[in-house]
């Protein structure tokens, strides 16, 4: 789970420190997120669809961090505009995404390594 934090803290130090300065720690919401491999927070044909994107990677748990910060970096400007409360709830509840935007977003972000 920390290591999504310091994934996020190379790729977006501003959105770090947000959610650092709100005491936003990772365990309250990358724990389900890494743990049941994001199942909880897409619908069935998108978990397949990150699943597949994941197994198709030699690197997949890293790109799995890289999934996780791309739909942080995703709802970046709801994060920075929220408080700790608007920010968990948001977390918590994940807003429906185009999970291939996300599945793009963490691409660039591996490529850019």
């Amino acid at each position: 789970m920390e290591k999504v934090y310091s994934t996020l803290k190379d790729k977006d130090l501003e959105l770090y420190l947000k959610l650092q300065e709100q005491n936003i720690k990772p365990q309250f919401f990358a724990f389900r997120w890494l743990t049941l491999l994001l199942s909880q927070e897409f619908l069935l044909p998108d978990v397949i669809r990150i699943w597949d994107s994941l197994f198709a990677d030699d690197n997949r748990f890293d790109f799995l961090l890289l999934v996780c910060c791309a739909m942080l970096m995703l709802i970046r400007e709801q994060l920075l505009e929220g408080d700790f409360t608007v920010n968990m709830r948001l977390l918590q509840d994940y807003p429906i995404t185009d999970v291939c935007q996300i599945l793009q977003k963490a691409k660039e972000l591996q490529d850019s390594k």
